[in-house]
C-alpha cells in the first residue's frame, strides 16, 4: 500500500503519499480509494515527502475535484505541523447503537453509525459524529480542544460537553427539529446550528 488516508478533523482527511511509489502510481491508488462515498465532500491535507511540482499539484487537485473533495493545505511530511494543523489518531467507527449504561472513550474522532441512547456516555479527544439520534451524554474535545464539534442527525442530548463547556437539554420537552445539527464553541459558549 503506497497511499494512506486518515481522518484529521472530520471531515478533513490527511492524504499521505508514499515516497517509494512514483507520483502517477500514487495518484491512481488515490482515485481507487476516493471512489468510496465515505470520502465525498471532504477537505484534504496533502502530506508529501518530496516537493510536488505545480503540474503534479494541478493533477492532484483535478482528481480530488472529480470526487467532490478539495485541498485544505499541503504540508511536508518532514515538518511536524503546518498551518496549526494537528494530526489526531485515526477515526474510530462504532457500527451499532450505544445503549444505556455503555461508555465509549477514544483519543481521536468518533463516528457512531446508530443512536446514542439516554444514559450512554461517549467521550472523545476529537469530534463526535452520530449518524442517528443522540440522546445520551457526550464530551468532545475532552483533552481541552475547543475546536472540536458534535454532530448528529437528531440532536436531543441529556448533556453536551466540548472541552470545559457544558450545556444540557431544557427541562421542559420542546419539539426537536428534524434536520441534522452541529454543536460548537464560540465566544466562550456552546452554540447549536443546522448543518
Amino acid at each position: 500500500m503506497s497511499i494512506e488516508i486518515k481522518g484529521a478533523t472530520v471531515p478533513a482527511l490527511i492524504i499521505r503519499f508514499n515516497k517509494q511509489g512514483n507520483f502517477e502510481k500514487n495518484l491512481k491508488e488515490l482515485e481507487k480509494k476516493l471512489n468510496s462515498a465515505f470520502f465525498k465532500g471532504s477537505l484534504a491535507v496533502v502530506e508529501y515527502d518530496s516537493d510536488l511540482s505545480e503540474i503534479e499539484k494541478k493533477q492532484l487537485e483535478d482528481v480530488l475535484k472529480r470526487y467532490n473533495t478539495s485541498i485544505l493545505a499541503y504540508r511536508s511530511a518532514i515538518e511536524n505541523s503546518t498551518n496549526g494543523l494537528r494530526e489526531k489518531k485515526s477515526l474510530k467507527i462504532i457500527n451499532k447503537t450505544v445503549r444505556s449504561g455503555q461508555r465509549i472513550e477514544y483519543d481521536g474522532d468518533i463516528l457512531i453509525i446508530g443512536d446514542v441512547n439516554p444514559d450512554a456516555y461517549v467521550i472523545a479527544s476529537g469530534n463526535i459524529i452520530v449518524m442517528g439520534t443522540l440522546r445520551g451524554i457526550v464530551h468532545a474535545g475532552a483533552n481541552g480542544d475547543e475546536t472540536a464539534v458534535i454532530m448528529a442527525l437528531k440532536l436531543r442530548p441529556q448533556q453536551l460537553r466540548i472541552a470545559s463547556y457544558i450545556t444540557r437539554s431544557p427541562d421542559e420537552p420542546v419539539e426537536s427539529p428534524e434536520y441534522p445539527e452541529k454543536a460548537f464553541v464560540e465566544n466562550n459558549q456552546i452554540y447549536i446550528e443546522r448543518i
